[in-house]
């Protein structure tokens, strides 16, 4: 009964996690569209998480020391992880939103590819296709709008995708060892040291109160979707994780509906229900492992 209540909390924690990253993304958009840009975005939410996770490892005297058969495992999350975010700005810069994202989004198709292969999970009809239908809903609900093709935007988001699924499949081997608050702050803490030379070079700020309120409720959300995604790693499969993360983008489109008047064009709104109906099918099944 233990192991099944920490089953289905984990899947809670996973949907926040992609609740939380999906409702950035609308807010991101008020902070850039009132001068900010993603690098000032960074800065503030790498040195924020750093320092409240900081704080709250202090506050619960966990300590800061992790054992040195996980040091190297933990540093290469933080740096693929960083390296992959950092990829994936780039890739928008240079490609389509949709068609980033949507590349971005082929790394639960790698986790459960790697699950299958390591005979982590068997493979199942039934979930492979629930990580297919899930995907060509996203398909759909990216669809539409002009495309941007540029080679090297393309390479970027596949790294991007590559990090990501590394720092799932990773992630679930590592967190059920330590504190989620712990592995957090070093991960965040690994992130800002690596980050903080680009960041440097061009960060860029608000201009008006709504901006700052928008950079405040962002930062707040990653603080909350961070955490959750660790604490999800430390009670789920890898691959089940990252499939509840394929609402995150859905969120997104939805939130930019209802917030920033955005509208959904037919095709979309079905590719929206599909996702949805996909995840909600897998509550069902529980991951059937080897």
């Amino acid at each position: 009964m233990f192991g099944l209540s920490r089953y289905y909390s984990g899947m809670v924690f996973a949907l926040v996690t992609a609740c939380g990253l999906g409702a950035i993304t609308s807010l991101a958009k008020i902070f850039y569209n009132d001068g900010g840009n993603a690098l000032g975005l960074m800065l503030v939410r790498f040195v924020a998480s750093t320092l409240v996770f900081g704080l709250l490892v202090l506050l619960r005297r966990d300590g800061f020391n992790v054992h040195a058969t996980r040091r190297l495992p933990l540093i290469a999350i933080g740096l693929i992880w960083s390296s992959g975010m950092v990829c994936y700005l780039v890739a928008v810069e240079t490609i389509s939103v949709s068609l980033g994202v949507l590349i971005f989004y082929t790394y639960p198709l790698l986790v459960l590819g790697y699950s299958i292969g390591s005979r982590q999970l068997k493979p199942s009809p039934g979930p492979i296709a629930l990580f297919v239908g899930a995907f060509a809903g996203l398909y759909l609900a990216l669809a539409g709008g002009e495309l941007h093709v540029d080679i090297s935007g393309l390479l970027f988001a596949a790294l991007a995708s590559c990090a990501a699924a590394f720092t799932f499949v990773c992630g679930a081997r590592v967190a059920p060892t330590l504190s989620p608050l712990v592995m957090t702050f070093w991960i965040n803490a690994t992130g800002l040291v690596l980050v903080t030379p680009f960041i440097l070079a061009g960060t860029e700020f608000p201009g008006t109160p709504d901006g700052y309120i928008a950079l405040i409720l962002a930062t707040l959300l990653y603080l909350v979707a961070i955490a959750s995604q660790f604490e999800a790693l430390a009670r789920l499969p890898a691959a089940r994780a990252a499939f509840l993360l394929n609402l995150e983008p859905v969120v997104s489109l939805v939130l930019a509906r209802l917030l920033l008047a955005e509208t959904l064009n037919p095709v979309q709104t079905a590719g929206v229900i599909v996702v949805i109906s996909a995840v909600i099918l897998s509550l069902r099944f529980r991951a059937a492992s080897a």
